[in-house]
């Protein structure tokens, strides 16, 4: 029985075939080392150094096996056949004997097997599509699911699967077909895989490096912060802001939009691209009354990535001046207020800040609390007690606060009275006997007096006058009268009504002969 050393050989490569030459004693020497393939008798190789030094050993390789692929290195220890490109049919069982001067023949056992490397790998994904390119794009948080599928190898290769240099998964199945295949599930791709190397490794032997194939990871990555730059304290309605957004971590850069509410605000924005995957926008904003409390909202977001958006919301707080508007009191009648009447108006107020004065105007004249004139303002309110006909017209409120002066509408308040003379006095006219004078009665009232009666007194008697000496108009009375005698001297006076009352004092004509 020989002892039988195992050697393996790469198909197409270079295999050595080991064979111990050294003597066993110092004094003896190697005559010849011949080759033998199981069970074939004649040699395959033939080195004989027979009267010679080993440097020019005759050396015979026979056609049928190796012919020039063969040379037999002695120098090395222990010694070699070198085999040049090996065949599938170099495979088998070969017997090195070595002859010595003086030792018995040594005979040794190579057990030399054939590896047939593998084919290169190739990536599916799991839609069975092949990743041909090197660099594969990946979304981060996604999921990587790879098919690794390797044709031939004897023996069959390990297929494993490595992310950069460390072993993420190495296990496999060999099908019918020959195909070895491992099948990688890796889970939430992170910012720490950008530039990762993923690599299909199939190797069923050490004499050769493994056939792999190589995926780069490129990883699209969400924005990780976006802040609106400038929080101003507050805002001037109707004045218009440069409010700068930014946004990092983002690859590709991310796209910023601007919201006002849920309201997306497209035409007033600019956006940039920063060096460091950042991103930059500038919005154009004119905040309005109505945005006041509302949130300004800068979004960031991966459009390759769904809901990788971010925000940053800046409540805004507006400030404008005061927004005034004046009513009459709700329980009064606008047309129903006569003389005596206590009345209201109140004056509402939108403003912010809260407005430091707040003043009240009467056909554009300030007014001020008096209480003796029955002028009261409180709070909000303004209350005229007893009104009088003096404090009929246009009635205003202003507010004012740091952002400006804001005043209402006009509310006019007229006031209802019965009728009194147009003029304050009494009119003397003198008159010859039958001469006839035309006397005017002219009074003024709210609502204007709708009718009018006449009287004469003399020597204390007074009497109606017809209604045909005189005539009526809207506010206006006129009578003719005519003295005929001593006794048609004396004093007419001239009385108004309207839908308040009789007029209290009559005008009044003494009519004297001229």
């Amino acid at each position: 029985m020989f002892p039988i050393t195992t050697v393996s050989g790469v198909l197409g490569k270079q295999a050595s075939l080991p064979c111990d030459i050294t003597p066993l004693e110092r004094d003896d020497a190697v005559y010849m080392v011949l080759w033998f393939k199981e069970d074939d008798n004649e040699p395959l190789y033939n080195f004989d150094v027979r009267g010679r030094q080993v440097a020019q050993a005759r050396l015979s390789s026979s056609d049928k096996y190796f012919g020039k692929r063969a040379f037999f290195r002695a120098t090395t220890h222990p010694a070699q056949l070198l085999v040049d490109e090996i065949k599938l049919s170099d495979e088998g069982m070969y017997r090195c004997r070595v002859d010595f001067r003086n030792s018995p023949t040594r005979n040794l056992k190579i057990n030399f097997t054939v590896i047939v490397p593998p084919d290169r790998p190739i990536i599916y994904d799991s839609r069975r599509r092949e990743k041909a390119n090197t660099v594969e794009p990946y979304s981060e948080g996604s999921d990587i699911a790879l098919i690794c599928e390797v044709k031939g190898g004897r023996p069959r290769p390990n297929v494993t699967w490595y992310l950069d240099n460390s072993v993420i998964d190495e296990s496999f199945e060999t099908r019918p077909d020959g195909t070895t295949v491992n099948h990688l599930s890796y889970p939430n791709i992170g910012r720490q895989h950008l530039d990762a190397r993923l690599m299909c490794v199939a190797s069923n032997t050490n004499l050769t490096p493994p056939n792999n194939k190589v995926v780069v990871l490129d990883v699209n990555l969400k924005p990780v912060a976006v802040h609106i730059m400038a929080k101003e304290k507050f805002v001037s309605a109707e004045k218009r802001y440069e409010i700068e957004c930014k946004s990092s971590g983002s690859r590709p850069e991310a796209a910023i939009s601007w919201w006002k509410g849920t309201r997306m605000l497209k035409r007033v924005t600019k956006n940039f691209s920063e060096t460091g995957n950042q991103s930059l926008s500038v919005i154009s904003y004119t905040p309005t009354v109505d945005d006041d409390g509302k949130y300004l909202t800068c979004r960031a977001e991966n459009p390759l990535i769904p809901d990788s958006a971010i925000e940053d919301k800046w409540r805004l707080v507006v400030h404008y001046m005061p927004i005034v508007t004046l009513k009459m009191g709700s329980s009064l009648n606008p047309d129903d207020i006569k003389e005596g009447d206590d009345i209201y108006f109140d004056c509402h107020i939108q403003s912010n800040p809260k407005p430091y004065k707040l003043a009240w105007y009467h056909d554009g004249t300030e007014l001020h609390h008096n209480v003796t004139a029955g002028i009261i303002l409180s709070d909000h309110s303004l209350a005229l007690q007893g009104v009088s006909r003096s404090l009929a017209g246009d009635y205003t409120c202003m507010a004012a606060n740091t952002e400006g002066r804001g005043t209402s509408n006009h509310v006019t308040l007229r006031v209802r009275y019965a009728p009194v003379c147009a003029v304050d006095r009494e009119e003397l006219l003198g008159a010859l006997k039958h001469e006839t004078l035309q006397l005017k009665c002219e009074v003024d009232a709210s609502p204007p007096a709708e009718s009018f009666h006449w009287t004469f007194n003399s020597s204390g008697e007074q009497t109606e006058l017809p209604s045909r000496l005189h005539s009526s108009e809207t506010g206006l009375s006129r009578l003719n009268y005519t003295p005929t005698s001593d006794l048609d001297y004396g004093t007419i006076s001239c009385w108004g009504r309207n839908a308040i009352g009789v007029q209290k004092s009559p005008c009044v004509f003494q009519v004297v002969a001229a």
